[in-house]
């Protein structure tokens, strides 16, 4: 494992935190850590080629979009075959193989047209039909800062809000938010050429897509494994209907815990509060759970961890062909 300076520990929490809308954002950024903007994109461009860094692009909500999306639990006697599967399906963006008879577990997005249970049927295969479909029905938390130093820094938490405006949904611009961010002085300059606006016209774009609550933030992923958090549990936990809000805040109220999601219970899956939760070890990540259940007074819990990573990206919005 990369052996992290204080500095790259510092730029690694700034990245995570929503790109400034300024002319010269790696400048900014810079100096909140005490380096010139040219260290500041060098050390980016470093830790993207170490695999610290996975990207930096748009992070947009699906349901402004004309999306909808779910977490679905598959059960398979096959499951290299079966994620190979699910992995060729341009909504998936997560897929995972986790120690449970429901084995494979992954994330899609679809157009809000489609049917979920159809989608996934035809994805699956005939020889494959038993899967739970486990859509939020709630969202108590999204963002994690992944942290390195012992100074506080801002959250990127982002709770289900109503957007405060509406537009026309700009397919060009979110197509294009979607590539990797140029790690050049003037990033936002260098995208608008490639839709011939102003600078200024599309941070005022941009601005616009925030507000009306398309678009989440600007930000870096990270491989979060690389840089040291080898532990990731999704812990489920089987909560009284009429305490879920209850204990969805409290769970959400954990820096360690990245998302929770009030999720539907069937005859053979009970388990209504999800919580993904990251530590640098097992036995950490264990005592945060743990420490959780006690907190929100349940005592019926487990954590799925994964086993192999098949597949995660970023969701693609508006893609020629995201309609297979």
């Amino acid at each position: 494992m990369l052996e992290l300076t204080d500095t790259d520990k510092n730029l690694l929490e700034e990245v995570q935190l929503d790109f400034p809308l300024l002319e010269r954002p790696f400048e900014v950024i810079g100096r909140k850590i005490g380096i010139s903007e040219d260290e500041t994109i060098a050390r980016i461009a470093y830790l993207k080629e170490e695999n610290i860094i996975r990207d930096i692009s748009a992070i947009f909500k699906a349901e402004p979009l004309g999306y909808k999306s779910t977490l679905v639990a598959v059960k398979t006697e096959s499951p290299l075959i079966t994620a190979e599967k699910i992995n060729m399906h341009n909504g998936v963006s997560h897929n995972y193989l986790r120690d449970h008879r429901y084995n494979i577990w992954f994330t899609i997005t679809i157009r809000k047209e489609l049917d979920f249970k159809t989608e996934i049927t035809n994805l699956l295969g005939s020889e494959i039909r038993n899967f739970l479909i486990l859509p939020s029905i709630k969202t108590y938390k999204i963002g994690v800062n992944f942290r390195f130093s012992e100074k506080k820094i801002d959250s990127i938490t982002q709770n289900i809000t109503t957007p405060s405006a509406s537009g026309i949904i700009d397919e060009k611009l979110i197509i294009l938010l979607q590539q990797p961010f140029p790690l050049i002085p003037r990033p936002w300059e260098k995208y608008s050429e490639r839709i011939n606006r102003s600078e200024s016209e599309l941070i005022a774009d941009i601005k616009l897509l925030k507000q009306w609550g398309a678009l989440k933030r600007i930000s870096a992923v990270l491989r979060h494994r690389n840089a040291g958090y080898i532990a990731n549990g999704m812990a489920c936990f089987k909560v009284p209907q009429h305490r879920i809000d209850e204990a969805g805040k409290i769970t959400s109220e954990f820096s360690e815990v990245s998302h929770s999601y009030q999720r539907p219970v069937y005859p053979d899956w009970q388990y209504n509060l999800f919580a993904m939760t990251h530590s640098k070890t097992t036995s950490q990540c264990e005592k945060i759970i743990d420490n959780i259940a006690k907190k929100i007074d349940v005592d019926k819990y487990f954590t799925l961890y994964s086993i192999k990573e098949f597949k995660k990206e970023r969701v693609k919005y508006f893609m020629e062909n995201d309609k297979k």
